[in-house]
């Protein structure tokens, strides 16, 4: 018997939270999202997807991330963000 043996294994449930405060820590949300194959193509043509990868959702969701990151949003600092009533708003 080794020293794991006797520890108890987490629920499912208890995984999943600790994931989630684990995203939460990082400042992460999960979501779920539904692409149009117009979209993946999208992804293929800016060379964020290898157009072999396109069935592949874990590499989808990669190359989404790689997209967001580089394009629909960079890098913001407090200094170029306001308050307008509610969501931060872009100077």
């Amino acid at each position: 018997m080794t020293e794991v043996d006797h520890l108890p294994t987490l629920s499912s449930g208890a995984q999943r939270m600790r994931r989630y405060r684990r995203r939460r820590e990082a400042g992460q949300q999960c979501i779920t999202l539904t692409l149009h194959e117009y979209q993946v193509w999208g992804l293929v043509a800016c060379g964020f997807l290898d157009k072999d990868q396109r069935q592949n959702r874990q590499a989808v969701a990669n190359a989404l991330r790689a997209y967001l990151s580089e394009w629909a949003m960079p890098p913001v600092t407090r200094n170029s963000m306001v308050m307008r009533h509610g969501p931060l708003v872009r100077r």
